[in-house]
């Protein structure tokens, strides 16, 4: 029994490393490009149509890479299979088995959607190829509605926008439950708190609004015919990444005040987690990554420079990530009954280790790539900007 007693009084080796933030970063700025396109998709917001289907099918690409995180964290990957066939009787109590039919549903909703609303141009692919196979394909992919007519055209429309009003509320559950699963664990104190969900979710849209600002000027630049960045659109996206960034900051304002004030004994093991590296944390995750870009988003002048307006956004992308790492990992860090934090340091190679998160952002850019070659976004594009040359 002694014995039992003092192994129960060590802090055990952390269950979760680099792979899970990384995971949640990804499903985080997926439902964020999703929520952007839905701007105008949903809402009617001109301003946005422009980059509505790029953002959307940025946010299934992100959506697809992510899983591979999860993979990789099983060690053995055919242990995924497990999470179809195994817990389905603790369903209505457990927010990983709500993950497993939001990351099947998530994506096929994205994927029906960007399929509306492209089915137009392949269409017109259809009527221009002479091969039998694009034009099988072709036709596969429009479901074998092959009519062009305003008619036809608001149809699409309207069965876009019923996916987009679906769509907005399951992309933000497929993040919000990531958040849940930290939120309901009570033992870990960082996470144990009903705001988590909010918080992820806050966090995520200045995670996924800033990298459609570094990507898209990539993608404008060199692989549409108007070979030109939309500055406009640009400044539009930087003053959207401020708001959300007074958000995320208000809601970690609440959660740090409500934790370290109002928690009885758990408040001071928060209290001497933040100790640690509080330099680091309001210089880094506050001041450089947050309010920095925050203040250039506010400012016309600073965002009409793509350069700055890039690198804020770079900068908030990390920040994002390094606050999920922050939070995952260092979460887990805190001890139960014994003295000091745990100390982690993530594996250079093999699974769960830098070199697998290196990996997976190599899965995403080459699913970028080839999603980008398939879908005519550039076309999409092209009809906003060039229809007056």
């Amino acid at each position: 029994m002694n014995e039992i007693i003092i192994l129960l009084s060590f802090t055990p080796e952390r269950p979760w490393g680099i792979d899970i933030p990384n995971y949640f970063w990804f499903t985080g700025s997926s439902a964020a490009a999703f929520i952007i396109s839905s701007f105008a998709h949903v809402f009617g917001k001109e301003e946005y149509k422009p980059i509505a289907g790029f953002s959307l099918l940025l946010a299934f690409i992100l959506l697809v890479a992510a899983p591979f995180n999860l993979v990789d964290d099983l060690k053995q990957p055919s242990r995924v299979i497990n999470f179809f066939l195994y817990g389905w009787e603790n369903f209505p109590t457990s927010p990983m088995k709500w993950g497993v039919l939001l990351l099947i549903a998530y994506p096929v909703l994205i994927l029906f959607e960007a399929l509306i609303l492209y089915r137009t141009y392949f269409v017109e692919i259809y009527n221009k190829t002479e091969s039998n196979l694009i034009k099988f394909i072709c036709k596969t992919i429009t479901f074998n509605n092959l009519e062009i007519s305003n008619q036809a055209t608001k149809k699409d429309y309207k069965l876009g926008f019923i996916l987009g009003c679906v769509g907005i509320p399951l992309a933000l559950c497929v993040h919000g439950y990531t958040g849940y699963i930290l939120g309901v664990v009570h033992s870990i104190s960082l996470w144990h708190t009903p705001l988590m969900p909010i918080l992820f979710l806050a966090s995520a849209m200045v995670s996924g609004t800033g990298l459609l600002i570094i990507i898209l000027p990539i993608f404008q630049k060199f692989f549409t015919d108007f070979k030109k960045v939309d500055i406009d659109m640009i400044v539009r996206l930087m003053k959207l990444l401020a708001w959300f960034i007074v958000i995320d900051l208000i809601i970690r304002a609440l959660w740090l005040s409500f934790a370290m004030t109002f928690n009885d004994g758990e408040k001071y093991q928060l209290m001497a987690f933040f100790k640690e590296s509080l330099a680091e944390i309001i210089l880094v995750e506050y001041v450089i990554c947050l309010i920095i870009p925050m203040i250039v988003g506010f400012n016309k002048t600073l965002s009409k420079h793509l350069s700055i307006s890039i690198i804020s956004s770079v900068i908030c992308a990390i920040g994002v990530w390094v606050f999920r790492y922050s939070t995952v990992v260092g979460g887990q860090s805190i001890p139960k009954t014994s003295s000091g934090f745990l100390k982690y340091t993530p594996h250079a190679f093999g699974q769960d280790s830098i070199v697998s998160v290196i990996s997976n952002w190599g899965v995403f850019i080459a699913l970028l790539f080839i999603i980008m070659a398939i879908f005519p976004w550039d076309k999409e594009m092209n009809k906003y900007y060039m229809k007056d040359k």
